[in-house]
């Protein structure tokens, strides 16, 4: 796919991967939305690469928020060519110190937000042939671990959200994909654990999105690239 000119939004787009796959998107030539609570980090990525390039603050965790942040864009463009959830928070608790404000604050921002945005911008997605919706999952949505269950259940939701509507949509526009990252607990070549894995996730996502013979859902563990051991926590 030649991602020249096309409207993609990509959330949690100020910083870490999205940010990373967003400044990979400048220079592949697409026209970007971002969205995320931090409005400083935004205004700068539009000054620095230019105010064809739009943003929206929200809090994703926000449900009323994000179904505001749906009508805005509907109103404001008149298709969407790629749909890029990457937007997503941690919370690592053990079973009796998790309150329900927890459970709720993460399923609503690694899952519920997700469908809002996605439901809501259906129609947009569906006026170009070859629009898709691309959600980063996680290893947490593979593999079980102690101390992380809250975590893990959106991520295997997310998963099997995103499985289930690859099949729904077979055939047709848009077309959803998963792409699965692992952690590393390792550092290598003088840089940090999260900026080696901020750059290789941004490589390899640009190369999925510009292959239009993508698997439904791909599994990148910085092991496999040469860089780092994933270990279960």
């Amino acid at each position: 796919m030649d991602l020249i000119q096309k409207t993609i939004l990509i959330t949690g787009g100020s910083r870490g991967i999205g940010r990373g796959l967003a400044e990979r998107l400048v220079r592949e030539g697409a026209h970007l939305i971002l969205v995320a609570r931090s409005e400083d980090r935004l205004k700068e990525f539009v000054t620095q690469y230019g105010t064809k390039h739009r943003y929206y603050v929200c809090d994703l965790s926000d449900c009323k928020q994000v179904a505001k942040l749906t009508e805005s864009i509907q109103k404001e463009y008149a298709t969407i060519d790629m749909l890029i959830n990457v937007a997503g928070i941690g919370i690592y608790k053990n079973l009796l110190e998790t309150s329900l404000s927890d459970w709720q604050s993460s399923f609503d921002t690694n899952v519920t937000a997700p469908f809002i945005l996605t439901q809501g911008l259906l129609p947009l997605l569906q006026k170009t042939k070859d629009s898709l919706v691309l959600n980063i999952g996680s290893g947490a949505g593979n593999i079980p671990m102690r101390g992380r269950s809250m975590y893990c259940a959106t991520k295997f939701a997310l998963r099997g959200w995103t499985l289930s509507l690859a099949e729904e949509f077979k055939d047709k526009s848009p077309r959803f994909f998963l792409i699965t990252l692992g952690s590393t607990l390792t550092s290598f070549s003088g840089k940090s654990v999260e900026e080696k894995k901020k750059e290789q996730a941004a490589n390899q996502l640009i190369a999925i999105l510009k292959n239009d013979n993508r698997d439904t859902e791909i599994t990148l563990f910085p092991g496999d690239f040469g860089f780092g051991t994933w270990k279960k926590p």
